[in-house]
């Protein structure tokens, strides 16, 4: 009974973030949307791609919380070593949720991809970069557009090893996955 309504409040959810997905697709970005009362852990061993945008943002937690984000899109990507980890609570107390590539060395491909970061790590390599672009006209490649007036940042190319992220929220028009492996427990350990 308790797994029962574990997955009835997990369903909602998931039907929530297909039509997410299904708009970024389409090349909609979502303005306001509620997002869990917990952030995720994001990783990666190596990216490359083109087309990215940076712009400050704000979600709102289901709790009516709004928590200041770097909205960051990436238009297509190659991700080695995906992973994604968050702690859930459940019937029978917390466990940690993670999903990942099982193969560290064969890229998962990613178009549309859309992270609201609080804090972000990595050592980046990129190229034509274009710093205090007004968001609303990021240029670059980007799939994302901010608020005119506001900061934001676009870059044509890019490559980043190890990296991590601490994110409310991450989105994918399309994500191809070789190998992909999820895992709960309470003996699973978080991306990092």
């Amino acid at each position: 009974m308790r797994w029962k309504r574990f997955w009835l409040m997990l369903a909602p959810s998931l039907a929530a973030l297909a039509v997410l997905a299904a708009g970024m697709a389409q090349g909609a970005v979502p303005a306001s949307f509620a997002v869990s009362g917990r952030q995720i852990k994001v990783s990666a061993a190596k990216l490359t791609g083109r087309g990215v945008g940076i712009v400050p943002g704000v979600v709102r937690s289901m709790d009516g919380r709004q928590h200041v984000v770097l909205h960051l899109s990436l238009r297509t990507a190659q991700v080695y070593g995906l992973c994604q980890s968050a702690e859930v609570d459940t019937p029978l107390g917390p466990f940690t949720v993670r999903l990942g590539t099982r193969d560290r060395e064969k890229p998962s491909q990613v178009s549309r991809l859309s992270i609201s970061a609080t804090s972000l790590g990595a050592d980046v390599g990129l190229g034509s970069v274009v710093l205090n672009r007004d968001a609303g006209v990021l240029g670059a490649g980007s799939v994302l557009k901010g608020k005119r007036g506001d900061y934001g940042v676009g870059v044509l190319t890019f490559s980043a090893r190890d990296v991590t992220a601490d994110a409310w929220m991450v989105m994918g028009g399309s994500f191809m996955v070789d190998g992909l492996s999820v895992a709960i427990g309470r003996d699973v350990r978080p991306c990092f």
